[in-house]
């Protein structure tokens, strides 16, 4: 969920490389010895494939990588697998869009991510106490993103079971 987070929340200027930001979704992971083998994210497609390049979160090299722009869509998934054990992904798809900062040194123009897939991350599944404030800040308001928007469309639909259940799973943390 940290990573997953890091990568979230990340800003960055305009043509930066995916692999520059792995290293946000790696990093507690690596600080207690863990990591995991595949991609971070990458390119997201209409009629091509699934894994669309060349635009990647990746740890290796990609030559080929024309930068993050805005409008292009990615996958956010940063996982962990023990073999033969288990695994776990948390996964979610994200838009590239201009970020709101106080500064554009160079005017070169800043990105961030904005979520599109708004499924309610389970929470508990999740050991909160390993989160900081600011973490747990955002899971809030990505939960109230879900709440905004999902929520709406199920009470239009008439879905009340459904809007009950995304009620309660996404009551804030703090």
């Amino acid at each position: 969920m940290k990573g997953h987070i890091a990568i979230s929340s990340a800003v960055f200027p305009r043509h930066i490389k995916g692999q520059m930001l792995d290293t946000l979704a790696r990093k507690s992971l690596w600080e207690v010895g863990l990591n995991y083998m595949h991609k971070t994210g990458h390119g997201v497609g209409a009629y091509l494939t699934v894994h669309e390049g060349p635009t990647e979160i990746d740890w290796k090299p990609n030559p080929d990588d024309p930068g993050l722009q805005e409008g292009m869509i990615l996958s956010n998934e940063p996982g962990y697998y023990e073999s033969g054990r288990f695994g776990i992904r948390i996964e979610n798809l994200v838009l590239v869009k201009k970020a709101d900062t106080k500064y554009n040194f160079q005017e070169c123009g800043f990105l961030t991510f904005e979520p599109l897939t708004l499924i309610p991350f389970q929470t508990k599944l999740l050991d909160t106490s390993l989160l900081t404030v600011e973490e747990m800040d955002w899971l809030d308001n990505y939960h109230q993103i879900c709440r905004d928007v999902v929520g709406k469309a199920l009470r239009e639909q008439g879905r009340l079971s459904a809007f009950q259940w995304l009620m309660r799973e996404t009551q804030p943390l703090g």
